[in-house]
């Protein structure tokens, strides 16, 4: 380019076709993790127990078709994908599949079922209208 750096040298971005390439070099298998970050503008992160104290970048054009949709995904969410080594970028996560919607686990183990025995006592405050 002319002048100066191109936006994709600028701001850090990875081409497609470089990243075709680096996935022949690079980890193949699919593998699992959860979503720690979601940003509106079309990117997050991913953590992995296979690739530990890293990570990993998608982006939206990463998401599978038959998986949810990126305005649907949300922290928390268990997802599967191929991971791709990019040098001096760090990991991205292309085919990356929704496996698991639920956001917290814990919400659902830790969740007081109520049934004929459960005491609720008498004296508890109204719930603000």
């Amino acid at each position: 380019m002319i002048g100066g750096a191109s936006n994709a040298e600028k701001y850090g971005r990875v081409s497609v076709s470089l990243l075709r390439e680096y996935m022949d070099k690079t980890m193949t298998e699919k593998i699992s993790g959860r979503i720690i970050k979601v940003h509106k503008a079309g990117w997050g992160f991913i953590s992995s127990k296979e690739i530990e104290f890293t990570r990993i970048f998608f982006h939206w054009t990463s998401l599978r078709q038959d998986t949810l949709q990126f305005p649907e995904l949300k922290t928390g969410m268990i997802v599967e994908f191929t991971p791709i080594k990019v040098p001096d970028k760090g990991w991205r996560a292309v085919h990356v599949l929704v496996t698991d919607k639920r956001e917290k686990l814990e919400e659902v183990k830790d969740a007081i079922i109520p049934n004929e025995e459960t005491q609720i006592p008498d004296d508890l405050p109204a719930l603000p209208q």
